[in-house]
């Protein structure tokens, strides 16, 4: 059982409330949040990619840290954490790409994966002239497996020939190749996304949420293992008692930033994928902590005391036969502190 950190390179972490003050991401923070990790004993930490926040009150994810530059700078200065940056395929081309990672592995001495992002918020690549039109919301998964293969390609040859509907590779070189695998992971949630993952991703993340958890409890129970590493996304409140963790997570919706929520939705809403996290962005409010409710990013809360805590995750842990727990906290190093110290020697699955 492993477990990981969603880092907070975006303002505010993945809280959407005025009842945790604001604040911009910087790479002190981060680095502080990366050596706490490590030194608890997490396995591996992920920043995601954001080109354009949700405003309100928080001024939500309005100021993000490029992942790739930021993993290049913790994976110097750590020795034991695995990285997991986030590439959003429209913004890279996927030789650039492989040349990225074949250096951040070559820096990390192989302890680097890459977390595959189709993009669904057409706001965001829109104002940068890269949107390439609604068909993309159909096609994407189809174009994210061709990139996939020219990484292929290029890590394990060092060049490319590929031409097809989307690139026009002749003889693409990328050299240095890696020395080490770079582990594919994504979080697709719709059943274009299963698949995607079914063909192509080493890990896949999902977010906690009471059916999807049912359906990995099935799938446990049926025998039927996939031919990926399953984590599961949950938020972590953990205070003295079970009645000031949910007391401080009930302040957290009712302070919730409802300005920045509605612009998530709004952009969630232009996405036509049926049964992925967008449609569930769109379906979240009124949504408890535990079913995940928008003032959390729609990630589910695991609240109460230590003990309390421990024991709902061995919970999910036994009947999901789940490989690992990414989370995220309202405050990331005492968070981490606090699962280190007193939650994760409490784990049976750990």
């Amino acid at each position: 059982m492993k477990f990981g950190v969603f880092l907070p390179n975006g303002s505010n972490g993945y809280v959407l409330s005025e009842a945790i003050k604001p604040y911009v991401p910087t790479y002190a923070h981060q680095k502080a949040i990366a050596l706490e990790a490590e030194k608890q004993g997490l396995s591996f930490a992920l920043p995601m990619i954001k080109f354009k926040g949700f405003g309100g009150a928080t001024g939500y994810w309005d100021h993000c840290m490029e992942p790739f530059t930021l993993i290049g700078a913790l994976a110097a200065v750590t020795k034991t954490l695995n990285f997991i940056p986030t590439v959003a395929l429209l913004a890279l081309h996927p030789a650039y790409t492989a040349r990225i990672l074949a250096t951040l592995s070559n820096i990390s001495e192989g302890r680097v994966g890459l977390n595959v992002v189709t993009g669904w918020n057409r706001n965001e690549y829109t104002q940068m002239d890269l949107w390439p039109g609604a068909a993309f919301y159909k096609e994407r998964y189809d174009y994210a497996a061709e990139y996939l293969a020219v990484l292929e390609d290029l890590w394990t040859t060092g060049h490319c020939d590929r031409k097809s509907k989307y690139w026009n590779l002749e003889d693409c070189h990328c050299f240095p190749t890696p020395e080490h695998p770079i582990p594919i992971v994504s979080a697709g949630q719709s059943p274009a996304g299963i698949k995607f993952c079914n063909d192509h991703a080493d890990r896949r993340f999902v977010f906690g949420h009471p059916d999807v958890l049912d359906e990995l409890e099935q799938r446990l129970k049926s025998g039927s293992r996939a031919n990926y590493g399953t984590y599961i996304l949950m938020h972590l409140i953990v205070e003295e008692t079970d009645a000031k963790a949910k007391q401080v997570g009930e302040e957290i919706i009712r302070r919730a930033d409802t300005v920045a929520i509605s612009n998530m939705i709004s952009s969630a809403q232009l996405d036509t994928n049926k049964g992925g996290s967008s449609e569930k962005h769109a379906a979240s409010l009124g949504k408890s902590m535990e079913e995940g409710n928008p003032a959390f990013s729609i990630i589910p809360v695991v609240h109460g005391s230590a003990p309390t805590v421990a024991a709902k995750l061995d919970e999910i842990a036994e009947r999901t036969g789940a490989d690992g727990f990414m989370f995220s906290w309202n405050d990331f190093e005492s968070g981490i502190r606090t699962f280190g110290q007193d939650v994760l020697p409490r784990l049976n699955c750990g």
